[in-house]
């Protein structure tokens, strides 16, 4: 009967300990969560402000489908020439700049965290929550989705070889499907996902290969 007793202790005492390690983690993802919520919260304030100030009706005037026509003419325009017959080569030098993934995707702050290798295909950004992430590049969102390794992530498409990813993100600011232009918000730096401190994880990939972003941007070492 003692023995029995003593199982059932055992038992209990296993049980118990499961449950308070399991709310343990969940209130740690209850507070990652809200503190992000804060974050999110106050940059969409500010931003709203932002749009209040310098809102442009003929952009808004524009379907999702007219913004994605006129990327992509774009592009044409520049890599083939105009409707005129006048060769793309003669377009300005930023323009055609426009499509290429060749600056930092942080507003802020930033120290680099984990560098491009074979076992880890990116470079990390470490920077304070909230941090704008920017495009590199203009093009169209390919996909907004939540990963349990890579939390909120961002994908884009720049209508060339290239193609961005963004990662670990706090809160993001576009769907699937939307155009973003270079330099353009779309989301703030997080800790979501197998994270241990906030940061940004990004990624280039040319043709479906990632390779080294260091390559495209000018990070002092």
């Amino acid at each position: 009967m003692k023995f029995i007793i003593a199982i059932l202790l055992i038992i209990v005492l296993i049980i118990t300990a499961w449950f308070y390690a399991e709310n343990i983690k969940l209130k740690k993802q209850i507070l990652k969560q809200q503190e992000e919520l804060v974050v999110s919260t106050k940059y969409i304030k500010q931003l709203n402000r932002k749009i209040e100030e310098d809102i442009d009706l003929v952009s808004f005037s524009k379907t999702n489908e007219e913004k994605i026509q006129a990327l992509l003419d774009t592009y044409l325009e520049e890599q083939n020439g105009d409707v005129n017959g006048n060769s793309g080569k003669v377009i300005h030098y930023n323009e055609k700049r426009r499509f290429v993934p060749d600056i930092i995707p942080l507003k802020g702050d930033f120290a680099i965290s984990q560098r491009f290798s074979e076992k880890h295909p990116a470079l990390d950004f470490a920077a304070a929550t909230g941090t704008e992430v920017i495009a590199v590049a203009a093009g169209e969102i390919l996909s907004v989705y939540y990963d349990k390794y890579y939390g909120n992530v961002i994908m884009i498409d720049h209508f060339n070889e290239y193609a961005t990813l963004y990662a670990h993100l706090a809160t993001t600011f576009f769907e699937s499907k939307s155009t973003v232009e270079k330099g353009e918000t779309i989301a703030l730096v997080g800790n979501t996902g197998n994270s241990s401190a906030p940061h940004l994880h990004y990624e280039i990939m040319l043709n479906g290969v990632n390779v080294d972003p260091e390559e495209y941007i000018n990070i002092k070492k």
